[in-house]
């Protein structure tokens, strides 16, 4: 009896104080809107709405009357309508919050606004409390916090996988009128944002894919950690890239799939990255001094002119007569010069055609335009140009159906080419004397001239070699193995989400802290900056052994380059 008694006594005290608490609290039916106060605070006695019975004309009435702050009217008016209500609590939200300012006699005060439902709510038993209470220190932060976000993010929506609901946490004011849609499952909401004409037409199918319900939901119980997507959805009338995130949250289960959604805008820094991959794409496929394509990009083409449809191709193969010579009297500055005379000079007479610096003192015009004919009646205004400039070339042109002998027809270029320099050599005096061994190897490595084999030499002992921009994110490669190429394109050449597609897939999972320190970058400026370089080595699924290094190099104030040299650890490279 005593203890009755005294559990009573505590019951009554846990009561009293959470009334205490509340400034207000009423007893809801959800259904017809029908409610009763429970208790009132006196502070928060409103005019003019004494006689109103209705719960949803109550809290629009309090938002007319101006009573809210109207920097959070729009949210707190979304629970003047009965069906955005029970849609979230007949859907299963047993405790709904929502934040606001309002006016108090003569000052503002901080209010919590909340939903609170029994676990059998429903249409058959549609009664909840709806409660006012005064918000804490912490509430307030937060929601100073979800302002600042708005800033940032254009949505933040709390969605539920499981159920296939959303609860607007914060959305930008822009973007409320959709918002206050009767739509209640986040699926329905994704697919009606397409069919209104939000995402551009070459993204659907990018968007499609990445907000698949099943799709998702399997995502993320084989793997729950962040995922983006990147897209163009319509702005005014116009179109703009955002990303939109998905984060599993605190409460994330595998039985109550709870994800954050943030959608930002990301138009101007995406175009950044765009223009930043495609000036390494041109630097990789460039020759440096000419700015002509290189021997690199002369043979992917090729490939691709190999396997075209049939079309006539022509060839305009390019030699340039007293390079050598220049250099060793002069100086290669003015070697230098000679060659960027006849880029000019060919770019000048071949606009729309494509050309290439393929060897120290060698280039060549590929067409699929220009005639045999029309070429060589250009090539003699190049070369009354270069005249002028007191530098001379040897040349032959070739044309023939470039699906059966490309190759064929480049290589008849050439003969004709070294047939002309022939001819020049005997009527100036002599003719050239062969090049040293070592002269062919300063080509080989200062020229770039023969890409293929330095990259044998370096594959031979390094697994990969990159410049990584830690600013940017992004990379330039003296080497690259096949399966990281691939990596980073299905990253859009962001290097730290190609690393972690790398470490994922072929790390052991031991090793995986030390590639997330390495990819904390602020964290690694710092050690860079006090050690100069970082090492580790870490074994891969296959049970092999490798040495990852990062160094540090000269930067600008734009960009903070780092160099990152993978090898076989067996090798002792760095010993």
């Amino acid at each position: 009896m005593e203890e009755t008694e005294e559990w009573s006594g505590v019951y009554e005290f846990v009561e009293d104080t959470l009334v205490d608490s509340f400034l207000k609290l009423a007893r809801v039916n959800l259904l017809t809107g029908e409610f009763r106060f429970m208790k009132q605070d006196k502070a928060l006695l409103e005019e003019g709405l004494e006689g109103i019975t209705n719960i949803y004309s109550f809290i629009k009435k309090q938002v007319e009357s101006q009573i809210v702050l109207s920097e959070y009217a729009e949210d707190y008016l979304r629970f003047s309508d009965p069906q955005y209500v029970q849609a979230r609590v007949f859907g299963g939200e047993r405790r709904i919050i929502q934040s606001y300012t309002r006016k108090s006699g003569e000052r503002y005060r901080w209010v919590t606004f909340g939903i609170i439902s029994p676990e059998n709510c429903g249409p058959e038993n549609p009664w909840a409390v709806f409660c006012w209470r005064e918000a804490d220190t912490d509430t307030i932060t937060m929601v100073d916090a979800l302002s600042t976000l708005t800033v940032i993010y254009y949505k933040i929506l709390k969605i539920n996988l499981t159920r296939d609901s959303f609860e607007t946490v914060k959305v930008d004011k822009k973007e409320r009128e959709q918002f206050v849609s009767r739509l209640s499952r986040i699926s329905d909401w994704w697919r009606s944002f397409e069919e209104r004409g939000n995402v551009y037409e070459e993204d659907e199918e990018v968007y499609r894919q990445f907000t698949d319900m099943e799709a998702l939901r399997e995502h993320f119980r084989e793997d729950p950690s962040r995922i983006s997507c990147r897209y163009r959805r319509r702005i005014g009338e116009d179109y703009r890239w955002v990303q939109m995130d998905l984060v599993p949250s605190a409460e994330y289960t595998d039985t109550n799939q709870t994800l954050i959604l943030y959608v930002k805008d990301v138009h101007e820094e995406y175009l950044m990255e765009q223009r930043a991959r495609q000036e390494l794409v041109d630097s990789y496929n460039r020759d440096a001094l000419t700015l002509l394509y290189n021997r690199h990009k002369y043979n992917e083409d090729l490939e691709e002119l190999h396997k075209g449809e049939s079309a006539r191709l022509t060839c305009l193969y390019v030699d340039v007569n007293g390079l050598h010579e220049l250099n060793n009297l002069l100086g290669h500055e003015k070697g230098d010069n000679m060659l960027c005379s006849v880029a000019d000079a060919l770019r000048k007479y071949f606009p729309e055609e494509r050309i290439y610096r393929i060897g120290g003192d060698e280039f060549v015009m590929l067409s699929t335009r220009l005639s045999k004919r029309s070429v060589e009646h250009i090539l003699s205004e190049v070369r009354n140009d270069l005249r002028n400039d007191g530098y001379e070339i040897s040349a032959g042109v070739e044309s023939g159906l470039r699906e059966l002998a490309v190759y064929k027809i480049i290589g008849a270029a050439e003969l004709a080419m070294r047939a002309d320099k022939e001819q020049y050599y005997k009527q100036n005096g002599g003719r050239r004397k062969n090049r040293t061994a070592n002269e062919e190897l300063e080509n080989l490595l200062t020229e770039k001239q023969d890409a293929e084999s330095f990259l044998k030499i370096i594959a031979s002992k390094f697994a990969g070699v990159y410049f990584v921009d830690l600013r940017l994110d992004t990379l330039r490669h003296i080497f690259i193995p096949k399966y990281f190429l691939e990596l980073l394109e299905k990253t859009d050449f962001c290097y730290s989400q190609a690393l972690q597609l790398y470490v994922d897939k072929f790390v052991k999972w031991e090793y995986h802290q030390y590639f997330n320190r390495a990819l904390d970058y602020r964290y690694l400026e710092e050690r860079l900056k006090n050690e100069g370089a970082v090492q580790f080595a870490y074994q891969k699924v296959d049970g092999s052994w490798m040495n990852l290094r990062i160094m540090d190099l000269d930067s600008g104030k734009e960009k903070r380059e780092t160099l990152w040299i993978y090898s076989d650890d067996t090798k002792n490279l760095f010993e």
